[in-house]
């Protein structure tokens, strides 16, 4: 067999291979596409390594590298298919890097477009100065701060403080507690390069320094306001990396903050948004475009640049008393209310910081714990007749949905991540489907089930006209005559499984967190609940094959307001629904009712 021939034979081999295992469809006829077989984001393919083969071939146009993240496959999207059948008569079959890597590749019709437009401009006070230390400078500041004999300190990371140390957890310092370790002098240059920017500032009295490796990061935050200036400043040493920031509206923004850069926090960035780095060893590449209507958007593609070692320097001035500042929303100091007297926006804006975000990041640990169906949800989802169309309204990983072909199941899942859970698990139920959807807003026509479960997400809202205006949505999807079962956590635990003995003597945690001026208790977990509003913790652990990692990697806390007896009746009586049967069943308050 000539080496055509075996070329070729290998090609169809991966063909069928991707199209068992990945649904990719290979073809024989020359397009613009062509799919590179074994080499990807997962064997360390990047986009570099094509540009150098191209070098070769100056005529030949590359539009698009896409490599998507964990395959050991890539796309390229030639400006033409003369282009693309040049590359590809020119390398397949061939040695073309360094480490002696044949290339295989074949010609598909479609690729995928998994790039993000990002239309919204960055945070308001948000400022990086490129290029604000030298190469030199830089160098020496890593002589100062990297410790490489040290072991990490906190969260599998190294971390040191000067002035003050900065407690993670509640985002503040102990002003009676300074070090004896002040900012080293090498510092000193800062304040003076500001003043060229026409920014004066007095020296700081607080540094943390962090050192992340790749796959390290840190949770989105808000450093706290009171016991900091309106300035932050944050210089990276060693790697770029990519910083998300989210508004608690909703928004979401990626920045890329160069190495040798210096990042200026004041305004909305310093108060009204949190910053967040994801904990993993690349970082998508973020382009800036223009679209048709002219607009200036970034796009986060699906093109990759691995992370190396990183050095922040995060520069804070301390102060006492409160904080005068006139964004409440993420302030620890806001004029302080209770939960039952919320306006909507801060009701919304605490779910989306303490439900919402929570549960876009904790989707696959969370999952991976909710295995089966309730016995009592099960029972009543059985009994529904054939033919009808049942609604389960927050189906968190569609743990809930039958598998039923004589009843058509609809999921609706406000999360992202939860979603993607669902229409994995309920893949194999033919007369069933996942729809994105918020209980409040729920863009289904009245009258429109004969069957709703809503189990475990009620308690999720923060105010009850928001915990009415739910069940009154329940009550509207309804049709005349349909029933629903709904089940919220109850602040009565004492005849569930839900307490630990262990802890029965332990002291409750007294810790407090403030958002938008409510002050809201932390829960103790395992424990009895002592607040009808609070915020219970989850230790978010990794996933990877379906096996959860061994030790955290960090807490995140979800509002609840647990039920007392004989609440959960009132909602649905005030939504002219029908109560048929009230019970208690491990720890939860349960409710079947029906529409008129």
């Amino acid at each position: 067999m000539n080496e055509t021939k075996k070329v070729h034979k290998k090609c169809k081999r991966y063909a069928a291979r991707l199209q068992s295992s990945k649904g990719v469809i290979c073809c024989d006829k020359p397009g613009i596409n062509i799919i590179l077989c074994n080499v990807g984001q997962a064997t360390g393919l990047l986009k570099d390594d094509i540009l150098n083969l191209l070098n070769t071939l100056p005529s030949v146009k590359l539009k698009k590298f896409i490599a998507e993240k964990g395959e050991s496959y890539s796309y390229l999207v030639f400006d033409s298919e003369a282009c693309a059948l040049t590359f590809y008569q020119n390398y397949n079959g061939k040695k073309c890097f360094k480490d002696d890597t044949y290339l295989y590749m074949c010609f598909v019709e479609n690729v995928p477009n998994t790039e993000i437009i990002c239309p919204y401009k960055d945070p308001e006070g948000l400022c990086i100065i490129e290029e604000f230390i030298s190469k030199q400078e830089e160098q020496k500041l890593i002589e100062v701060f990297d410790w490489e004999n040290e072991k990490p300190n906190l969260k599998n990371r190294q971390v040191r403080h000067f002035g003050y140390e900065f407690r993670y957890g509640s985002n503040d310092v102990d002003l009676d507690a300074p070090l004896p370790n002040r900012i080293p002098k090498e510092c000193n240059i800062f304040w003076t390069r500001l003043k060229k920017y026409n920014i004066n500032l007095e020296p700081p009295d607080q540094l943390t320094v962090n050192k992340y490796i790749p796959g390290q990061g840190i949770p989105l935050h808000v450093d706290r306001h009171s016991p900091f200036g309106p300035t932050i400043l944050s210089v990276s040493l060693g790697s770029s990396v990519v910083m998300d920031w989210r508004h608690h509206s909703g928004l979401n923004v990626p920045m890329v903050i160069p190495s040798r850069s210096m990042l200026i926090m004041q305004g909305e960035a310093r108060y009204d948004w949190q910053h967040g780095i994801q904990p993993r060893t690349w970082d998508p590449i973020i382009d800036h475009r223009t679209l048709e209507d002219g607009q200036h958007v970034k796009v986060v593609t699906s093109e990759t640049i691995n992370r190396e070692m990183r050095i922040s320097l995060t520069f804070r001035w301390t102060r006492r008393g409160n904080c005068d500042c006139i964004y409440k929303t993420l302030c620890d100091t806001a004029d302080k209310m209770s939960t039952s007297d919320l306006d909507d926006i801060v009701a919304s804006n605490l779910e989306e910081l303490h439900v919402h975000q929570v549960y876009e990041q904790i989707s696959r640990h969370f999952s991976s714990t909710r295995h089966q169906a309730w016995p009592q949800v099960v029972r009543f989802v059985r009994d529904t007749p054939p033919g009808a169309v049942l609604l389960d309204l927050g189906a968190g990983n569609g743990k809930n949905i039958l598998k039923r072909t004589d009843i058509l199941q609809i999921a609706g899942e406000r999360s992202s991540g939860l979603l993607n859970e669902c229409k994995s698990y309920i893949g194999e139920v033919p007369a069933a489907d996942c729809v994105r959807l918020d209980l409040l807003y729920a863009g289904i026509r009245d009258g429109s089930a004969d069957v709703i479960i809503c189990i475990a997400v009620i308690h999720h809202f923060s105010s009850q006209s928001r915990r009415i205006q739910a069940v009154a949505t329940i009550a509207r999807l309804l049709r005349s005559g349909g029933r629903a079962l709904i089940t919220v956590w109850a602040k009565d635990q004492t005849k569930s499984n839900y307490l630990c003995k262990k802890k029965e003597n332990v002291l409750h945690n007294n810790s407090t967190v403030e958002v938008a001026g409510i002050n809201l208790p932390v829960h103790e977990n395992r424990t009895q609940f002592q607040h009808k509003d609070l915020l219970v913790p989850w230790k978010l652990r990794g996933v990877k094959e379906d096996k959860l990692a061994d030790k955290p990697e960090s807490t995140l806390l979800r509002f609840y307001h647990v039920f007392e007896e004989g609440e959960l009746e009132q909602l649905c009586v005030s939504s002219d629904l029908i109560v048929e049967k009230s019970f208690y069943d491990e720890g939860n308050w349960c409710v079947v009712c029906k529409k008129a």
